[in-house]
């Protein structure tokens, strides 16, 4: 699979996320304030997730010129 520089990066924010929840922990901030940052890290790791599956679908179906399977592809797209 090529990977979009994008996507690289996108994870890359969400890892420097992660650590700064390490650190808020290990400052024993208040457990809303994690709760709210693990949050985040969530929902892009679920869109980057959502990226790559419909980059994947697009590409096995680039020769189907479908509208209802491109109106599926944009749901997919928004996860």
């Amino acid at each position: 699979m090529a990977c979009d520089p994008k996507l690289i990066n996108r994870l890359k924010r969400a890892e420097g996320q992660l650590r700064g929840i390490q650190a808020m922990m290990t400052e024993g901030r208040d457990c809303a304030e994690v709760v709210t940052q693990l949050s985040a890290v969530e929902a892009s790791v679920k869109r980057v997730m959502g990226m790559i599956i419909t980059e994947n679908i697009s590409q096995k179906m680039a020769d189907a010129s479908d509208e209802e399977l491109q109106s599926s592809l944009k749901l997919i797209s928004k996860l």
